[in-house]
């Protein structure tokens, strides 16, 4: 037993971290869950990795069974709480003679088995009781601790067990704790993942307050001088983390529900002033119960319960702690996601949970993303599309800068256990897994690791593995690529080509795969590609795509107009998309673009569909400049002629981390705008457009295009000629103008009748797309009659531009000069 004894001392002598913790802060993206609060932790010091998992070895030799705490919480005002706890354990081999028992700045006063007092070491960090004699395998033994003091809150104001705002309540993880599992500030266990026990509370309180615990609620008894003990039974099996209790001066809200599975009790407990808060806050709790089952299988934990706490949430199983905080404002957005996050953690991490950190997205981020199925079946798939979309967006623009890097969601560094990559991105990723199997065999599959891990822990390749064996579906590519690795795949329609089959239509499609910040080119992806007819009528079709190229052939029922892919969202990838109906003129939301505004300025048709997809990848090179390689635009839709819009973009690259910082950290002069009209033809110089920097050297600024064309757009360091075409693609947004004589000797004339009164200014650019005047233009009303002197040209081919500032952009019209 001596070598079991020093690897207990060595691993445990190692939670003595103090990590530097920032403010707990919220955003829209964030809430208070049982983490929801971003955080830094510096690196642990080398070898303190090893308390994050270490301690799980002492369950290959020992299982604790069962735990019955007795918790005096009635001193509020010394913050002191009086305990014992009888912990009964088996033993896993021979010649157990100690039991080593985690437990956090409480005084011991004493250690008995039978009534006989044992030895023991105690060090305010790990409790090791001498046993009477070695126990043998299958030995069962119970031995009760009693201890007493003041219990250790962790640091970071999550975690342990307080005495705050007249709650005394534990939450089970400290957030700035090695191990997190924090159980041992309460009473004596085994603080890991992997060991599960049951458990009996007797819970003393005294002036009206009431305690509450995990589990079925057997009883409360007076016991005299404004005394009560109120007694709580868990019979299924928890590590220490899920396990809590709460005292104050409770009230009980308890309504039945049935569900697909039987009825069982909700109960919501908070002070009496909350009760009405409380049940309004918590409309949708019968709902969300129902969709998991749905999803996951039977709710096992009894009652469905949450207690108000100062802060929280954590997911004890049958009493989730709850800020009491989040139920002021109602069923919204904020507490319907964080309602249902911590009951999607009574399958995911309370059924089945993580043996190490390094996998928490496996609990967190099935969590996340089960609080999005909520809102799918309460509010809609447009609803859930977004909310997905919403994630994602935040996932890439951000988890890299709040975690210091593109991380792989398994394998995670231990000061990153908490953090954007294993909530968000987790709860992102188990969406592509759905988008990978598909809704039956994505049910199947999570249901099968429920059942086959059934108050187990479990880690990434198990996790992959029972899918596989399971579905039948081989899914290395999905976690090689995603779960594994860090960063994000995107995928451009880089042509179609479409031919009569039939009564239908063959579509061949060229898709070029681009990283962001990924590795290598993923494969076996599945994609959708929907395709729109005159009417706007879609159709989606599928097909798998592998490696930076893919073509693939699909059947259409119709002869499309448009096409996109992924515009279900069928996965989360390294790209944006949003598209609109546009009626009137205006400002046209496109909510995931990043664009600074977009505006129809002249709708001539009953509508247009607008479409912005902004990739995360690199732009196709151009000779002679630099292209943005870290993203790019793409314009489109349904367009009818004379439809005309205009758009601000931002450039960003003060800082590294800023998508134009390799192209604003040169003279920030030569950022120009680039444009194609579809994949495959060469970039150009676009423009329609004017640079606004914010501040000049700074690196940040504007880009207002005046006249919006379909294709892609990009930012680049230097200029190139004038895009090939686009003045023959703006004739088709443009108001008719007139020319002439064409070809010009001496002058060239423009006539043209204008949409409104304005200030018109022509421009004469020469075929390369250089300017050589600008004028301002005669008009008569509507009519613009504007002659240009050319006699001192070169013979050529020129271009003359109307636009207005008003009105946007107006005309272009090629011309001769003999």
């Amino acid at each position: 037993m001596t070598t079991l004894r020093l690897l207990f001392l060595l691993v445990f002598a190692a939670v003595a971290v103090t990590p530097i913790w920032a403010q707990p802060e919220i955003h829209g993206h964030d809430h208070n869950g049982c983490f929801f609060y971003h955080k830094t932790m510096p690196p642990l010091p080398e070898g303190d990795d090893r308390a994050a998992c270490g301690s799980n070895g002492r369950s290959d030799s020992i299982d604790v069974l069962n735990y019955a705490v007795t918790l005096d919480v009635t001193d509020f005002a010394g913050q002191t709480i009086k305990a014992s706890c009888e912990v009964t354990f088996t033993a896993k081999q021979d010649g157990i003679d100690f039991l080593p028992l985690d437990l956090l700045d409480l005084t011991v006063d004493s250690v008995m088995h039978n009534g006989a007092s044992l030895v023991f070491d105690y060090d305010q960090l790990l409790l090791n009781v001498h046993l009477p004699a070695a126990v043998n395998i299958g030995d069962t033994m119970e031995i009760i601790v009693y201890y007493h003091g003041h219990p250790t809150a962790d640091p970071s104001g999550f975690g342990g067990f307080v005495f705050e705002n007249g709650y005394a309540y534990n939450l089970g993880i400290g957030l700035s704790s090695n191990p997190y599992n924090f159980g041992r500030s309460w009473h004596p266990c085994f603080d890991n993942f992997v060991e599960r026990a049951t458990y009996d509370f007797n819970l003393i309180s005294n002036n009206g307050r009431k305690g509450y615990a995990i589990g079925q609620f057997l009883g409360e008894t007076d016991l005299g001088g404004g005394q009560a003990l109120r007694q709580y039974r868990m019979d299924l099996p928890l590590p220490t983390y899920l396990v809590g209790t709460a005292t104050s001066t409770y009230s009980a809200i308890t309504r039945p529900h049935t569900g697909a599975y039987g009825t069982y009790p909700m109960v919501l407990v908070g002070k009496p002033g909350d009760t009405t808060q409380m049940k309004a806050a918590f409309q949708y709790l019968p709902e969300a119960v129902d969709i998991m089952e749905s999803w996951f299988g039977p709710y096992q934990w009894g009652q469905v319960g949450y207690v108000m706490t100062t802060a929280g949430a954590m997911e004890h199983a049958s009493l989730i702690a709850y800020p009491d905080f989040s139920i002021d404002g109602g069923p919204n957005y904020d507490m319907n996601r964080l309602m249902a996050h911590e009951l999607g953690h009574h399958w995911w991490g309370n059924i089945t949970t993580l043996s190490c950190p390094e996998n928490m997205w496996i609990k967190e981020g099935n969590a996340e993303y089960s609080s999005h199925l909520f809102q799918e079946y309460v509010f809609g798939k447009e609803y859930f599309r977004e909310v997905v979309k919403d994630n994602n967006y935040f996932v890439v623009k951000n988890a890299h800068i709040r975690d210091g890097d593109y991380l792989p969601i398994s394998g995670l560094p231990y000061e990153n256990t908490y953090g954007t990559h294993t909530y968000q991105k987790g709860a992102a990723m188990m969406h592509n897994l759905r988008g990978y199997l598909g809704d039956s065999l994505f049910q199947q599959g999570m249901r099968s690791i429920l059942d086959v891990y059934e108050y187990e822990s479990v880690d990434a390749e198990q996790f992959r593995d029972q899918l596989i064996s399971n579905t039948g579906v081989d899914l290395n590519p999905f976690f090689n690529d995603w779960i594994f690795s860090p960063g994000y795949s995107l995928f451009e329609l880089d042509s179609v080509h479409v031919s009569p089959s039939g009564n239908a239509y063959e579509a061949r499609l060229f898709v070029q795969q681009k990283l962001h910040h990924a590795p290598h080119f993923h494969t076996d992806v599945p994609q959708e590609i929907t395709f729109f007819d005159e009417n706007w009528q879609p159709h989606t079709a599928y097909f798998v795509a592998s490696g930076e190229f893919t073509e693939a052939v699909v059947s259409v029922p119709f002869q499309p107009v448009w096409q996109v892919l992924n515009d279900n969202n069928l996965l989360n990838l390294g790209r944006f998309q949003d598209r609109a109906v546009v009626k009137n003129t205006g400002t046209i939301a496109l909510a995931h673009c990043d664009l600074s505004s977009l505006q129809a300025t002249t709708v001539t048709a009953d509508s247009a569909l607008v479409s912005f997809i902004h990739y995360l990848g690199a732009a196709d090179p151009a000779e002679g400049v630099q292209i943005s390689s870290n993203h790019y635009w793409r314009y489109g839709g349904i367009i009818p002629s004379g439809f005309r819009a205009k758009v601000t973009l931002n450039y960003k690259g003060s800082n590294p981390t800023d998508l134009d910082y390799d192209l604003t950290n040169m003279p920030e002069d030569s950022l120009s705008l680039v444009w194609r009209p579809r994949p495959g033809v060469a970039w150009g110089q676009y423009p329609y457009y004017k640079k606004v920097p914010l501040n000049i050297g700074d690196g940040n600024g504007f880009i207002r295009i005046d006249t919006l064309l379909p294709g892609d757009y990009a930012f680049a360091a230097g200029t190139l000629p004038l895009a090939t075409g686009i003045f023959e693609q703006a004739k088709e947004q443009s108001v008719a103008v007139e020319l002439y004589p064409n070809p010009a000797v001496e002058s060239v004339t423009m006539r043209a009748v204008l949409p409104a009164r304005t200030t018109v200014t022509v421009e004469l650019f020469d075929a390369t797309g250089r300017r050589l005047r600008q004028q301002q233009g005669n008009l008569n009303g509507y009519l613009l009659e504007h002659s240009m002197d050319v006699s001192a040209l070169p013979q050529g081919v020129y271009w003359v531009k109307i636009s207005s500032d008003g009105a946007g952009y107006l005309a272009a019209e090629k011309f001769v000069k003999q």
